[in-house]
């Protein structure tokens, strides 16, 4: 009888503990739900808007032909980087991808050679970064969309007609149109989306480079990369990533959800507790 009696306490113990977790969940959920994401401040928003206004100074100057008027802003810039709080305006990545391209400009504009080139698409992308920061609905980088577009369009085409000196050429241009708005992504997108198109990007080049015959595996992989280009630029079409509807209500649903489980254990421990009203029965072995 004792060892029965036990059996049993030990059983609703256990089922009032599982509830217990259910609800520390549920409560857990209902706290997350409820934290709202950091607003900037007035003052955040100034100082973004203002280095936006002095990458766009320093845009126009490197393409008029200032490169010395360019070089200056470029470091007035640098300075107003530092004394930004980019809490609640981008992720860590953003913030990552931006002063990397600042300082990747640096670099070019100081470089003992100055390129022209390089100069211009380092300004492009820092012109695109703060953008993206101020304007986050209708950032300037989603022009974009129409000219990568082309490129696999092209690299479709070159990889049909195994074409490899074109296939090559196209994926030049796709690589220095994706590295522009690439800071630009990192602001304004999902981290781990722009990383998925990133792998694409170096499986397409190990292709062409190191494969005899990578027409094979770009048209398999083609459309991969163009699903990643219509969620990133948030198209419709992308219809393989049509995000799930959420409740109207996500707490209340939260609470139903730790209910219904919470019910359910407890009409367990009930029945367990019913059961032979608690008795366990032990037979003799038989002898003989």
């Amino acid at each position: 009888m004792f060892f029965a009696m036990r059996r049993k306490w030990t059983g609703l113990i256990a089922v009032l503990a599982l509830a217990s977790q259910v609800l520390i969940g549920c409560g857990q959920a209902v706290r997350s739900e409820g934290e709202a994401a950091p607003k900037p401040s007035q003052e955040q928003l100034q100082r973004v808007e203002l280095l936006n206004q002095t990458a766009d100074e320093m845009y126009k100057k490197v393409m008029q032909g200032d490169v010395a008027g360019g070089k200056v802003v470029l470091q007035q810039l640098s300075d107003q980087v530092t004394q930004i709080r980019f809490e609640g305006i981008t992720s860590l990545e953003g913030i990552n991808a931006l002063t990397e391209t600042v300082t990747e400009a640096k670099k070019v504009f100081n470089a003992a050679q100055f390129s022209q080139e390089e100069g211009q698409v380092s300004t492009a992308k820092i012109r695109l970064a703060t953008d993206a920061l101020t304007h986050t609905n209708n950032p300037m980088w989603l022009q974009y969309y129409k000219l990568l577009l082309e490129d696999v369009e092209g690299l479709e085409s070159a990889a049909k007609n195994q074409q490899k000196t074109e296939l090559q050429k196209v994926y030049r241009n796709w690589e220095q149109h994706y590295g522009i708005i690439h800071p630009s992504l990192l602001i304004s997108r999902n981290p781990s989306d722009v990383e998925k198109l990133d792998s694409l990007t170096v499986f397409m080049k190990q292709q062409i480079l190191s494969a005899q015959d990578p027409y094979t595996q770009m048209l398999q992989i083609l459309p991969q990369v163009r699903q990643s280009l219509d969620k990133l630029f948030m198209k419709k079409e992308a219809t393989a990533y049509l995000p799930m509807a959420e409740p109207q209500n996500p707490i209340l649903w939260t609470l139903t959800i730790g209910s219904v489980i919470l019910a359910a254990l407890i009409f367990a421990g009930w029945r367990l507790s019913k059961k032979d009203d608690g008795l366990v029965t032990v037979r003799k072995p038989e002898e003989g």
